[in-house]
Order: C-alpha cells, then sequence, then structure tokens
C-alpha cells in the first residue's frame, strides 16, 4: 500500500511545545529538531513524509531535499505557502497514492484537502503518533542486556536481513 504524509513543518512546530522553544532560539533548530522526529517516524512507519515549510519570501523556486528513503523536505519558493505546495501536491498525486495523510491546524486548508478526499490529520495527533513510535524504539533498543553487541543487522527489516543472507549463501 503506498502512503503519503504531508506535513505542514510551521503548523506542527507552533503545536510542539518543545519544538515552539526551539524556534524562539533559531527556526533552525526547529525545523532539525521536526526533520529528526519526522525521518524516525517515517522510516518506522515505511511511508513516504514530506516536511513542507514555507518560504515565499525567498526569491527562488521550490527547493526539494531528500533526506532519507522515507523523507523529503520542501522549502517553498517565492509567493508560495506551504499550502500551495500541498494543495498541488494532493490533486497531482492523489492517483498515485492509496493514502495521502495531510499534517495541518489551517482551517482552510483542512476544508480544501477534505474536498480532495484526502484524510486529515492534527498536529496534535501527528506529534502523539510520533511520540507513540519513539516509546515503541526506546522499549525495543532499550531491552538489549548490557554488554551486548549490536550488530546492523539487528537495525534491519526482516525482509532486507532476509534478502541479504540469501546473497550471503550465494556467494559462499
Amino acid at each position: 500500500m503506498k502512503v503519503a504524509i504531508l506535513v505542514d513543518g510551521y503548523n506542527v512546530i507552533y503545536s510542539s511545545p518543545l519544538l515552539k522553544r526551539l524556534l524562539k532560539k533559531s527556526a533552525y533548530r526547529a525545523q532539525e529538531g521536526l526533520i529528526r522526529l519526522a525521518s524516525n517516524y517515517f522510516s518506522m512507519k515505511g511511508v513516504e513524509g514530506y516536511v513542507i515549510f514555507d518560504s515565499y519570501r525567498r526569491p527562488c523556486q521550490d527547493t526539494e531535499k531528500e533526506i532519507s528513503t522515507n523523507l523529503k523536505i520542501i522549502f517553498t519558493g517565492k509567493g508560495k505557502t506551504a499550502d500551495s505546495y500541498i494543495e498541488r501536491f494532493t490533486c497531482q498525486y492523489k492517483s498515485y497514492y492509496d493514502y495521502i495523510y495531510v499534517v495541518t491546524a489551517d482551517y482552510s486548508q483542512r476544508m480544501t484537502v477534505v474536498d480532495k478526499g484526502v484524510l486529515l490529520l492534527s498536529p496534535q495527533n501527528f506529534l502523539g503518533e510520533v511520540e507513540t513510535c519513539q516509546k515503541a524504539l526506546t522499549k525495543k533498543y532499550s531491552s538489549i542486556p548490557p554488554g551486548s553487541h549490536l550488530r546492523v543487522s539487528d537495525y534491519l527489516e526482516d525482509g532486507v536481513r532476509k534478502k541479504l543472507e540469501r546473497i550471503a549463501k550465494e556467494e559462499n
């Protein structure tokens, strides 16, 4: 199943006490904090994630940075907002994805994407999901006995691990 989650970056930052505190120090720190949280979440869920930041005052085109196979960061270009990027994306890719979720607190944005059959998630619910995933990761990896040695294969998904084991057997 092909799933995309579009996150209105500043909506989520302003909905998180931690990220809002980082924003008071620097926009870059708040963005970096959200990207770190989103990267872990999208990787664990195995979905494609897009975090969109308004930068409509910059005199350039949209900038897209691929952080990982699961996460792309978009900075909107001159005259464009995160909302306009999200609307364009949902129209353009609705038939490509089985589900598109939009994380936003913007009421008009929510009404626009609902009309397109897109699923909505509030920033608070998204942050709750992220926190649940973080707790699951912490529980999974904190249960490793002291003194044991972790291997890269301990972090691989089962399917990937099996493919690598099969390749190793074929080479021997």
